[in-house]
């Protein structure tokens, strides 16, 4: 671990600043509130494991898996999946591997659990990053949205 910030875990308390990492775009700042009403109760039940970066009292990155019950299947037997989101750290401090440190917070913490199953989103400049923490491309998925 860097000597300059300290790994946390999410606590219920924090639902706030996930909820900035989750929508992190100025035009996602709508969206917090409801992220975070969302997100505390599954902080509370153990359902979302989320991982903070701290500098002094800062929260300089996060990073986090919603729990899923998928049901089993032929590659994932148990059932349950993993949903890695909130995946963030502050401009003046990437590259300095605190996104790898969070991840492997979380992927250990879920493995621990019995997690065997991982998906995400990736932008294009964090598919290195994945790739090396064992994601592997995968084919695209379909979506259908309801309008409300």
């Amino acid at each position: 671990m860097n000597s300059s910030w300290s790994l946390r875990p999410v606590r219920a308390d924090d639902a706030a600043q996930v909820a900035a990492h989750g929508c992190y775009r100025d035009d996602d700042a709508a969206r917090r509130p409801g992220y975070a009403a969302w997100v505390c109760p599954r902080i509370q039940a153990g359902l979302y494991v989320g991982w903070f970066a701290v500098q002094g009292d800062a929260v300089v990155g996060g990073a986090g898996a919603v729990l899923l019950d998928w049901g089993p299947t032929r590659a994932n037997p148990g059932g349950q999946m993993a949903r890695i989101v909130n995946v963030f750290t502050v401009d003046a401090l990437r590259g300095c591997g605190i996104a790898r440190e969070l991840l492997q917070a979380v992927l250990r913490q879920c493995e621990e659990r019995g997690v065997r199953e991982f998906n995400l989103g990736a932008t294009q400049q964090a598919r290195g990053l994945y790739r090396s923490l064992g994601f592997e491309d995968y084919a695209a998925e379909m979506r259908r949205r309801v309008a409300t």
